[in-house]
């Protein structure tokens, strides 16, 4: 099934930093992007045929923002930063048709499968240019209270408008969808014209303990975000062109992009300490765990693709020129995932890694291994393993189940390089 795309980017940016006084700093800068693409699947004979499938034609987005951002430092103990960006994005793309199209008519023309006409026409006499005008707000204090505890705040708005592939796929053929698959869950993806950009408001604090020299130091951030028109997906009955209703389970599924509620919460932590010094060398003890929890607040589904608890824990070892590690990675069991995707769950492991490296003046080799006693794991999120079974439809095989695989880690790896410095 030959398929093919043609992508160009154009751009500039320009960014200047501005001394207002000893205490203030002001950054600004501007940005020019222009996006086209064309991904169209020439004909290979049986249903796919005569002609090529458009699958986006002449697709266009456009942005172009404007940005400043002010530091102030007032005496030694506090920092503000306030920085606000605005950013237009424009899309559009030209009328599409299926393999059962020469041209791109408006009078009716056979059906073709998949209601390649019907969802071709749905497309092509909608008003497909969109305009965003996207706010992005961010701001920052840090108090410094002395010389062993740093404390900062912030909000933050994001803004991002979909991409061409969630604005303008069109097709509610289970072949087609399946193409338009780049989340890597191995179901079929249809796009919606009328999607609005996602607004993240985030909450966040720091805290961040240490000693004057940081040799040992601890640091928490738990943070809050609140998403509105946050782009999800939900299960998609091409016949009738509504949201499927029941759900499929236990298989993969085509889906469509709508906007949606959603909420995240997490905590990151990180820290060191020294262990003592030897006559071999200094120990010590480097680690960060995090965990995020994040829900869709429409539907109560649990959000796609989210890292379960997991963290890392490393001895630490340093001698003259060498500088070696042993790390412990553990992650827990992946039990919760998106139920619109039917998504996969994992167990939980711990894997065993050894690292080292030996530098000299200009030149630093590194060295280890990876997955030391070569465990066979699964990545919470590597997505849906697709490698056997059927390639244009998504029913299970008799003998092999084509949904329920989880995509597995790499196995025991050795790896070296190289950095000279001139």
């Amino acid at each position: 099934m030959p398929m093919y795309s043609e992508g160009k980017t154009t751009g500039a940016s320009v960014k200047a930093s501005i001394d207002l006084s000893p205490q203030d700093l002001l950054r600004i800068g501007g940005e020019l992007q222009q996006y086209r693409l064309d991904d169209w699947w020439t004909a290979s004979g049986g249903g796919m045929g005569p002609n090529s499938f458009w699958n986006v034609k002449d697709g266009k987005r456009d942005r172009t923002a404007l940005f400043g951002e002010w530091e102030k430092r007032s005496g030694a103990h506090w920092l503000t930063l306030l920085g606000l960006r605005y950013e237009r994005v424009s899309t559009d793309a030209d009328p599409v048709h299926g393999y059962n199209l020469a041209t791109f008519p408006t009078s009716p023309v056979p059906a073709g499968s998949g209601n390649q006409t019907r969802d071709a026409a749905n497309l092509n006499n909608a008003d497909r240019d969109r305009t965003d005008n996207n706010w992005d707000l961010t701001a920052l204090v840090r108090y410094t209270a002395d010389a062993t505890q740093d404390i900062e705040f912030g909000f933050a708005r994001k803004v991002r408008s979909p991409n061409l592939y969630e604005r303008y796929t069109w097709s509610t053929w289970q072949m087609a969808a399946l193409m338009n698959n780049f989340v890597g869950d191995g179901n079929g993806y249809v796009g919606n014209i009328d999607l609005d950009p996602e607004k993240a408001h985030t909450l966040s604090a720091t805290f961040d303990w240490h000693g004057a020299e940081r040799d040992w130091e601890f640091k928490a951030t738990p943070y809050y975000t609140r998403v509105t028109d946050y782009i999800d997906a939900v299960q998609w009955n091409g016949t009738t062109n509504v949201a499927r209703n029941p759900q499929l389970t236990d298989r993969f599924a085509v889906l469509k992009y709508v906007n949606q509620s959603a909420r995240l919460y997490g905590l990151d932590l990180s820290g060191k300490m020294p262990l003592g010094k030897t006559g071999i060398g200094e120990f010590g003890l480097k680690g960060v765990l995090n965990y995020t929890n994040g829900r869709n607040r429409d539907t109560g589904d649990d959000l796609y693709n989210i890292m379960p608890l997991n963290a890392r824990l490393a001895l630490t070892h340093r001698q003259g020129g060498w500088d070696n590690a042993v790390e412990l990675v553990t992650v827990k069991s992946k039990n919760d995932g998106s139920d619109a995707r039917n998504e996969i769950e994992t167990p939980g492991y711990s894997l065993i890694n050894l690292r080292g490296s030996h530098s000299w003046q200009q030149v630093r080799v590194d060295f280890g291994i990876e997955n030391l006693f070569d465990k066979h794991y699964y990545l919470p999120l590597g997505g849906a393993y697709t490698g056997q079974g059927t390639t244009m439809t998504n029913p299970a095989l008799p003998n092999y189940p084509q949904w329920g695989t989880a995509v597995p880690g790499m196995g025991r790896s050795f790896y070296a390089g190289v950095n000279y410095k001139f």
